[in-house]
């Protein structure tokens, strides 16, 4: 288990501050992190090409703004980016060959959130988007072929959720998505996989973990599973980051606390033969870096 919860020490980035938590993802070469800002609402962008060790300096796009966390995937190589309007409710995207360089802003008009989006992306299976309902709680995906032109939004009725859903694929196996969500009538983590994105399995409670805050989902296909991140329930009295991870996206393992702290939950992304964690400072508004396994 040793190589599921070997976290490094947090590295923190005294450059680069936020409000929510930042977003993370990857082409296997280039790690592209993108996050809002602190004393405004813009969002800010950097990479990193050592797996997080060393980042470039910080970028604005000034001509886009956030009230919450963005989310990042990556498909057909290209970054894709999401995130909730700041004078409305309606998910906004754009598009990256380098993760510095953005296309024009687009908004999709048809679909709101009162919460972050997020995204999952693999080649070969294409990318999902999920997110919390704008007059209701439940949860609402759509997916794409090129992380550009999305397919109608489409409910899922069955499952609602207190904050925005984490979304994770991967193409070992056939394919494979997974979701995981804080419940909303109570804040235990809540999971279900699907084949399409679109067709989801019956969601499954786990009934020994609880957040306060949007958890966080990635796949390692170099170590094999999908690993969840999160942040404690009994704020401020327990700001820790917990983790569990799952073969097969349903059944988690015991979670574990990693012992760091943060004011809102992490994100993750593969990273070398580990993964790279991002996460608001407990106590301050920094963003701090940790890695397991690479």
């Amino acid at each position: 288990m040793s190589e599921l919860t070997n976290w490094s020490s947090p590295r923190e980035l005294t450059d680069r501050a936020t409000r929510n938590k930042p977003a993370l993802a990857t082409n296997g070469n280039v790690i592209c992190m993108a996050w809002r800002g602190l004393g405004q609402d813009n969002i800010w962008v950097s990479i990193s090409t050592d797996n997080g060790y060393t980042w470039t300096p910080q970028q604005e796009l000034s001509d886009r703004a956030t009230r919450n966390a963005p989310a990042l995937c990556v498909i057909n190589g290209r970054f894709i980016m999401a995130w909730r309007g700041l004078g409305q409710d309606n998910i906004w995207t754009s598009y990256s060959s380098d993760g510095l360089n953005w296309s024009p802003q687009v908004e999709l008009r048809d679909r709101a959130t009162t919460q972050n989006p997020a995204m999952a992306g693999a080649d070969g299976i294409g990318a999902v988007m999920a997110w919390r309902g704008l007059d209701q709680a439940n949860i609402w995906v759509s997916r794409s072929e090129d992380g550009i032109n999305w397919s109608p939004q489409q409910e899922l009725s069955d499952r609602a959720t207190q904050s925005g859903p984490a979304i994770a694929g991967t193409v070992q196996n056939g394919g494979l998505y997974g979701m995981f969500w804080r419940g909303l009538d109570q804040d235990n983590p809540w999971v279900s996989t699907s084949k399409d994105g679109l067709r989801w399995t019956p969601q499954s409670e786990i009934t020994t973990s609880a957040t306060n805050s949007s958890p966080s989902l990635t796949h390692s296909d170099s170590l094999g599973v999908f690993y969840a991140g999160w942040h404690g329930l009994d704020a401020p009295n327990n700001p820790n980051i917990f983790v569990s991870w799952s073969e097969d996206g349903e059944s988690y393992a015991p979670q574990v606390d990693t012992g760091m702290q943060s004011t809102n939950g992490p994100s993750l992304t593969p990273a070398g033969g580990g993964l790279l964690m991002a996460f608001q400072g407990a106590d301050k508004n920094n963003i701090f870096v940790a890695n397991l396994n690479s």
